[in-house]
This record gives C-alpha cells, structure tokens and sequence, in this order.
C-alpha cells in the first residue's frame, strides 16, 4: 500500500511537470510570425532537428511595415555554431523585400569550403538594412547523425 501523502506528492508533481512542459513549449516552440511597424526580419526553418545531408530550407521573412535591402557588405545568411566560428554564408546583394515578402535559401550542410559539418546545433543568422539600420534575427537548428 503506498502512502497518502507520497500518492498526492507523485500527482502533484506529474501533473505540474505536464503544464510546464505544454506552457514551455507553446511559448519557445511558436513559429508565429509578429509583424512590427519599422524595419524586420525574420528566420523560419521548416524544423529545428535534422540529420546529416538533409537539406535545410532558410525562410526569409520581411516582419516589418518597409522594404529591407540585403547588401555585400553583410551575409545575407551565415550559419555558425554557438562558439561563432563561421561555417557557410551566403550573399543575397541587390535583393529587396517588401513587407511580407521573403526569400527561401537552401543549404546541403557544406561549409564554404565545400567539406560536410559535424552533428551539432548551430546558429542561422540574417542581415538586412532597412530605414538606414542594420537588422539581424537568428534561429538555433540541431544536426545529428
């Protein structure tokens, strides 16, 4: 017979671990896009975990309420590992976005010297200029074996 007071200390605790966990991932997993008024931009993927040679499909997205330019001064995409060490980056120069437009970049996991990356998470990031500033957003993606 197992005691009163474990029995409601084992309910509590899985039922609380239940709601943290649906409230944590609704709240980092939302791939809602926010739409602002200003300059933006705004990186989806169509996962966050991949396995090696898959092809990852880089969204994109003006979020903002002006055109947003991407110049050769700045990757328009790069991805790097959480270290920053830069593994592949990838020039959109003369391409504009108007509000709501975007571009979709796909990348076969190889560094820009054409070698394959390890598992791993790394970082994808985009640079754009819109209204005289420099605009950035980055997504976190997972590769394994």
């Amino acid at each position: 017979m197992i005691p009163k007071g474990l029995l409601i200390a084992i309910i509590v605790g899985v039922s609380s671990a239940l709601i943290l966990g649906v409230y944590l991932q609704k709240t980092y997993n939302s791939n809602d896009l926010k739409f602002i008024e200003g300059a933006s931009i705004s990186i989806l993927t169509d996962k966050s975990d991949y396995t090696i040679n898959d092809t990852i499909a880089v969204e994109i997205i003006n979020t903002g309420t002006v055109d947003v330019s991407f110049s050769n001064m700045a990757p328009s995409l790069r991805v790097r590992a959480l270290d920053g060490t830069e593994f592949y980056s990838a020039f959109s120069e003369g391409t504009n976005l108007a509000p709501k437009e975007k571009i979709t970049i796909s990348w076969n996991q190889l560094k820009n010297d054409n070698t394959h990356i390890l598992e791993g998470r790394y970082v994808i990031e985009s640079f754009a200029y819109g209204m005289d500033q420099k605009i950035h957003d980055s997504t976190t993606i997972n590769v394994f074996k």
